[in-house]
């Protein structure tokens, strides 16, 4: 289970960051540079397609949302992606 949570946290973080953040959730210490090799000896499978992609288009940026005149306005990220033609979602953070 340590090797797994270490897979997993070393795929959304440095290693570094790895090495802090699994010290502060499990109280074990395993370096940065084990977490590295964990990683490097580790076999992954691909995952499967269940049907081709022709198209694939991805955008981001910033929009500007304006609010009542007295409160200003605020500025938000936004993702979006599309796949074959048809959108698939919008985030905004």
């Amino acid at each position: 289970m340590l090797q797994k949570l270490c897979l997993r946290i070393s795929a959304n973080e440095s290693y570094q960051n790895a090495e802090i953040e699994l010290e502060a959730q499990t109280g074990i210490k395993v370096g940065h540079s084990t977490q590295q090799k964990l990683v490097l000896e580790s076999e992954f499978q691909l995952p499967q397609a269940k049907q081709s992609i022709s198209e694939v288009s991805v955008d981001g940026g910033k929009v500007r949302l304006r609010g009542q005149p007295a409160y200003g306005f605020d500025w938000k990220d936004y993702k979006a992606v599309r796949l074959q033609g048809i959108p698939d979602c919008s985030v905004f953070s």
